[in-house]
């Protein structure tokens, strides 16, 4: 190719320019012209006839005019002071860095490629993830002055219950006695059965005191909320979702004063509320209507039935410090006023924001620390090739020092060109971060707050722009100083392009990587934890069989089914249709089955053994089932009996117990025969006698430990109805649930089947935050292995090239090629071992961090620990080997002929 600098010098000669600048623009345009130039005789143009047209370019004045408009500067008639500063177009310099560095990039587009799609997986990752935090926990909640907003709850825990649900009469206690608040609101979960309108649906809902929604400072985006009229018992108003709204009744804007049937009761639509409204609570429930809650008499004046959930609002002024002493101060007047029920129960004042984000906030701040760390390991890897490329180029630099370039100046060239690799992956890493986040969504737990709200919003773009600069700045910096500081005189009297490197830049480069090394150790070590975790979380027995078992919810309507032999009656006759389906080997009518439902405890009494003091009886979970449901859910009977279709109303009050419960009351004891009763032994509730002892079933919470259990037929039960249906089968679950539906439609066909589902889904869902926390930081944790492995083979390729000479020169005086191959090998081996050194020190400290994490290990599992030294060192010999292998294969007389 011509050499076109000597063409442009002599066109500058005239004009006088200073060193620098002249150097800058022969720079500029010389690669200008060999573009043009290569473009010519891409056209078919001889080398003679590129030669002309190119300079013809050059001979006319537009071009050289435009280069001089944006770099020249003509050197100064009076001299200049010493100690003065010339003055400098710091905005036309950075243009011409910018189009400089874009030009360079271009012209190397395998290692522009590489860089920017290492960056964009690193900032991808973090901009996804950080979507997640910005939305579940930075984003206020969808309320006026979110940070007043307070829930309260009853601490019960010496029962096991922290946060236990406030009973209606302490609810109205605090509500009068409190002075911290503005206002105080009541809510209870319900469900409604919708009919008349289409095909029948069970909708979940919430009662609610009339003030909620002016607590909470929500208008109804039609017609009203509810007003203090509406929270009289006999009013029966509803207000709608705007998801029902649209789905069931088209956003029919006539459907204020509109007639529903819930629950067998006529409801008059009152209003409308707007999208995403969510209401806080004890889990994040996907509410679709709401009516007042208008406490019966005898339902007001309840202490020992705990089922509410309190949202409050703060006074002006007022910390959570000063409500939490208020609230103490009124629980313990509530102790001595009735210590029957109130006895050891405290009070809880938590901040809604933090009730809301629930026990996510630990996982998503791990997780977020482990993206950061996938960003380093990337931009150690692009640092390390900027150390590559900027060897290669010292001939290029030490030509721009000598034309008088200062060592500033091209540092700020390099360092733009870090910046711009950085942009250009954060570009693309948007476009990875906006797929990355619909993966997300189908990965976090249903049950997390503000989920529908997770979006590439202003505060993640500029996330994304402060982590990209950071990050040029980051990987480029020590680059750029590395390649403006050599010695110039050395540089350019060494013919070869590997002489700048020198024993400095293979120090940076070896730092580089024994540090991907250490940060790829902690990650991989953290995620080694968490699955190790998992895999002690699901092989759990949760004491039932969860194959082949289908489960759906049967709620009877109150109006239509007011009593207990009415509702035997339907399903007596929906058990003898279910039963005869193809594929159903057995089923049983169920309450609140297994780990869908957090609540249903009570206190019992013993016969013959004197009730404890109040505050210390014991909680027991009960269950309301018919016959057969041990045996349907593979739940074993240890001693005794199941119920059978002869334990009826009318018949001897009977209960079945759980393992835990019979050693609890019963230590070394037959509990068959023995008799209980529901509160206190002086209660009018009838005694129930111990028919059989059952395995213990995790119940309310897959991680803790089964709490005492005992169930109750639903025969023998006036005030709990059995409300769901579950069917062992021989066949895939969920092709029996349009044959059953039907037939329970066959039965009844305004009743509602809600929640069809499989036992084996429920049970993965109970773990659901644990497996999104695994399945995350595995898929960083092993992305970070990538890019380490992509570092030490890179750099060990480097070190093969550039130690070229000196391996034909030991392969001449008789080295054999396996120990080249183990000199290669151990080097490599070195930096890995003392990464992982470092790395061990670090996942010993920062691990514990993670402890609140695991289950059945410690952050310190010695197992996983080895696992993992063994699998990074392994990939570490496989990214090595391939290097030292083509060391092996130098010709000395090539290699030494090459030098």
């Amino acid at each position: 190719m011509p050499d076109f600098k000597v063409e442009i010098r002599a066109r500058l000669a005239e004009l006088q320019l200073s060193p620098v600048r002249e150097a800058e623009i022969v720079e500029e345009l010389s690669q200008h012209l060999e573009e043009e130039y290569e473009r010519a005789l891409t056209c078919g143009a001889s080398d003679d006839e590129a030669r002309r047209q190119v300079l013809e370019q050059l001979n006319a004045s537009d071009l050289l005019g435009r280069e001089l408009k944006h770099v020249e500067h003509r050197i100064s008639d009076q001299p200049t002071a010493l100690g003065s500063e010339r003055k400098i177009n710091v905005f036309a310099d950075l243009l011409q860095d910018l189009r400089y560095g874009l030009r360079t990039l271009a012209k190397n587009p395998a290692f522009t490629s590489i860089a920017v799609l290492a960056l964009a997986l690193g900032i991808g990752a973090n901009s996804a993830i950080f979507s997640v935090v910005n939305a579940v926990l930075l984003r206020p909640l969808p309320f006026k002055n979110p940070n007043e907003l307070v829930m309260l709850w009853e601490n019960a825990a010496h029962l096991g219950f922290p946060r236990d649900t406030p009973s209606p009469a302490n609810f109205l206690d605090w509500q009068k006695q409190a002075t911290s608040f503005t206002g105080m609101a009541a809510m209870s979960e319900r469900s409604f059965n919708l009919t008349g309108v289409g095909e029948p649906e069970r909708l979940e809902g919430r009662r609610v005191s009339a003030n909620l929604f002016e607590l909470l400072s929500v208008s109804a985006r039609l017609g009203r909320t509810f007003v203090p009229e509406d929270d009289k018992r006999g009013t029966h108003v509803v207000l709608l979702s705007h998801s029902l709204w649209q789905r069931r009744f088209g956003s029919d804007q006539g459907v204020i004063g509109r007639a529903l049937t819930l629950n067998g009761e006529s409801y008059t639509v009152v209003g409308v509320m707007p999208p995403f409204v969510q209401l806080p609570g004890f889990e994040n429930r996907n509410d679709q209507l709401w009516v007042p809650i208008a406490f019966r008499a005898e339902e007001a004046a309840e202490r020992g039935n705990h089922f509410l959930e309190i949202v409050a609002r703060l006074k002006p002024g007022v910390t959570l410090e000063q409500a939490q002493a208020e609230m103490d101060t009124i629980a313990a007047r509530l102790e001595q006023h009735y210590p029957t029920y109130n006895a050891r129960r405290g009070s809880v004042v938590i901040p809604l924001h933090e009730q809301v984000v629930g026990e996510i906030r630990p996982a998503l701040l791990i997780l977020l620390g482990a993206v950061g760390f996938v960003l380093l390991i990337a931009c150690a890897n692009v640092a390390n090739l900027l150390l590559a490329r900027a060897a290669v180029r010292q001939k290029e630099i030490a030509l721009r020092l000598a034309l008088g370039a200062s060592r500033s100046r091209l540092t700020r060239q390099f360092l733009t060109e870090s910046v711009l690799l950085a942009l250009f992956g954060a570009g693309l890493g948007l476009l990875l971060a906006l797929a990355g986040i619909r993966v997300l969504r189908t990965l976090i737990p249903i049950n997390i707050a503000q989920v529908e709200t997770i979006t590439i919003d202003a505060r993640v773009l500029i996330f994304t722009a402060f982590v990209a600069l950071v990050t040029g700045i980051a990987f480029g910096l020590v680059p750029a100083i590395q390649s403006s500081n050599f010695n110039l005189n050395d540089t350019l009297k060494d013919g070869s392009q590997d002489s700048g490197g020198g024993n400095k830049g293979n120090r940076v480069r070896s730092l580089l990587v024994i540090g991907e090394v250490a940060v790829s150790f902690v990650l991989l070590i953290g995620a080694g934890l968490l699955i190790n975790s998992f895999f002690h979380l699901r092989n759990l027995d949760p004491g039932f069989r969860s194959d082949h078992l289908l489960t759906m919810k049967v709620n009877l309507s109150e109006a239509k089914y007011p009593d207990r032999e009415r509702r035997a009656v339907f399903f007596d006759e929906v058990m003898r249709r279910v039963r005869g389906l193809p594929g159903v080997q057995s089923a049983a009518v169920a309450g609140n089955l297994p780990l869908t439902y957090n609540g249903d405890s009570m206190s019992i009494s013993v016969e013959g053994v004197p009730d404890p003091p109040p505050g210390q009886q014991p909680d027991v979970i009960y269950r309301a089932i018919g016959p057969g449901y041990f045996a349907t859910m593979g739940i074993p009977i240890v001693r005794g009996r199941d119920f059978t279709d002869q334990d009826k109303g009318d018949s001897k009050d009977v209960v079945v117990i759980s393992e835990k419960t019979a050693q609890h009351f019963w230590p070394g004891q037959d509990p068959i025969g023995k008799r209980l009763k529901p509160g206190s032994s002086t209660s009018n509730t009838p005694w129930r006698e111990v028919i059989g002892i059952v395995k213990d079933v995790r119940q309310n919470d897959f991680i803790a430990s089964p709490k005492m259990q005992m169930y109750l037929t639903y025969r023998q039960l006036k005030n709990v109805a059995a409300n769901a249906l579950v069917l062992r089968t021989s066949v895939e679950p969920m092709s029996l649930a349009a044959p059953v539906r039907n037939a329970i439609w066959s039965v009844d066909k305004d009743q509602t089947v809600a929640d069809i589902d499989t036992m084996d889904h429920i049970v993965a869902e109970a773990v659901a935050r644990q497996r999104f926390s695994m399945l995350l930081l595995g898929l960083f944790a092993a992305l970070a292995l990538l890019l380490a492995a992509i570092g030490i083979y890179g750099v060990m390729s480097y070190s093969v090239a550039q130690r070229t000479r000196e391996i034909g020169i030991r392969i001449a005086l008789g080295a054999r090629r396996i120990d080249v191959l183990q000199m290669t090998v151990k080097q490599a081996l070195k930096l890995v071992g003392v990464g992982m050194m470092i790395g061990l020190v670090a996942a010993f400290l920062l691990t514990r961090v993670m402890a609140s994490l695991l289950f059945g290990i410690s952050a310190t599992d010695p197992i996983t620990f080895i696992g993992i030294s063994v699998v990074l060192l392994a990939v570490a010999l496989l990214a090595s080997y391939v290097p030292a292998l083509r060391a092996t294969r130098v010709d000395p007389i090539v290699a030494l002929r090459a030098q």
